[in-house]
């Protein structure tokens, strides 16, 4: 009997333990849960509600169908500033096309002092090397072992024994000269020269004129004039028109006739050709 109520006690004891810690496990998951549930229901509470998010729409618009008619006269736009601009650029244009006919316009001329300062090389020279290069400029200096030379991008020094050859290549222009002495015929108050002339140059020469100066035994000036040539009719850039001019390789006659005094004694006569360059 003593050993049955031992046991009996043993078991009570293990039963309230097994009980307690079922109780504590229950606790413990009620304190978990409640704070998760309180979390989620102030989240929940503080999502906004999308009723009030809500925007009214816009107004629908009310489409005139009624057309309205144009009184008479009146115009469907307006149109006559642009007609008077049009205008404008049509008389601009008139004035610039009776400028063009009438002669291009003329050019501005340039002062000489200005073409002086601008110092371009004159290319005189052209050296041929040994590589088959040409150079052209102007040789500015010169000894045994080579040259300098002046070129439109700057100096150049070349040894000589690169050189193979060297030419002067001038540029373009004219030269007009007397062929031979002109006939002079003498009477007791003038005196007629004639004769002829030519351009042995590569450019035309313009505003061709023969002067002829008269001259004393004691070398004083009698008599000087000059007379201009009748040659190739040309219009230049800036309208003028003339015909005393010369292309290269042309020759024409010339006369001019000097009035003297019955005393004056004449004992040589010189002769002058003056030309001029243009476009």
């Amino acid at each position: 009997m003593i050993k049955l109520a031992i046991l009996l006690f043993c078991f009570s004891v293990i039963n309230s333990q097994e009980q307690n810690e079922i109780i504590q496990q229950y606790n413990i998951q009620e304190e978990i849960i409640n704070p998760i549930s309180v979390s989620d229901s102030l989240q929940i509470e503080s999502v906004p509600d999308s009723l009030d998010q809500i925007k009214p729409l816009p107004e629908v618009r009310k489409l005139d169908t009624e057309l309205r008619k144009l009184e008479p006269g009146e115009d469907f736009f307006e149109f006559k500033s642009s007609l008077d601009i049009l205008k404008q650029q049509v008389d601009s244009l008139k004035k610039v096309l009776s400028t063009y006919e009438e002669g291009k316009g003329a050019l501005p001329t340039l002062d000489e002092e200005l073409l002086n300062l601008i110092k371009i090389p004159q290319l005189r020279h052209r050296i041929e090397l040994q590589n088959g290069t040409i150079v052209n400029g102007e040789i500015i200096e010169e000894n045994d072992l080579g040259i300098i030379i002046q070129t439109t991008i700057g100096q150049l020094a070349i040894e000589k024994d690169k050189i193979v050859n060297i030419k002067e290549d001038l540029p373009p222009m004219a030269k007009v000269e007397l062929i031979d002495e002109p006939f002079v015929d003498v009477y007791p108050n003038k005196e007629e020269i004639t004769g002829s002339i030519k351009n042995i140059g590569t450019k035309r020469a313009d505003f061709v004129r023969v002067i002829a100066n008269l001259w004393s035994p004691e070398t004083n000036l009698i008599k000087r004039d000059s007379v201009f040539i009748s040659g190739k009719n040309v219009k230049y850039y800036s309208g003028i028109k003339s015909d005393a001019t010369l292309e290269p390789g042309s020759s024409t006659k010339f006369k001019i006739v000097l009035t003297l005094d019955e005393k004056s004694d004449v004992a040589y006569r010189t002769y002058e050709v003056k030309w001029e360059s243009f476009k």
